[in-house]
């Protein structure tokens, strides 16, 4: 495969489930910034394909969760993840840079609490 940063597969392949979670949460604060930079400088292009990029990994961590098992958590990640993928269709449409600021502290918010779980489980 070439293109892949070798550091970064070795990561991905001896990562745990939740560190998995968090590089997702990673990846998309870093997409969503980048979007942010984007829209200050009228980048439309660039806009347009971070915040499809972070929609994909919000809907893979959306679609990861486990309904039955993970009680009101899941529940509640669920109605997290909807509105931010919501959310960021507002951000896309209208450049709402203080929407999108508001996205990046919920994940931000979200992805300390992984880390906080990270060596519990």
């Amino acid at each position: 495969m070439t293109g892949v940063n070798p550091y970064l597969k070795i990561q991905v392949e001896t990562a745990s489930p939740v560190e998995h979670v968090i590089m997702l949460y990673d990846k998309t604060i870093l997409l969503l910034k980048e979007a942010e930079e984007a829209i200050k400088n009228g980048d439309v292009k660039t806009k347009v394909e971070a915040i499809l990029k972070a929609d994909k990994i919000l809907r893979v961590l959306n679609s990861s969760l486990d309904m039955e098992r993970g009680g009101e958590i899941a529940k509640n990640l669920r109605e997290i993840y909807n509105f931010v993928i919501n959310a960021l269709v507002i951000v896309n449409s209208k450049n709402d840079l203080k929407m999108l600021s508001d996205i990046i502290e919920i994940l931000s918010t979200l992805k300390e609490g992984w880390e906080g779980i990270k060596n519990k489980v």
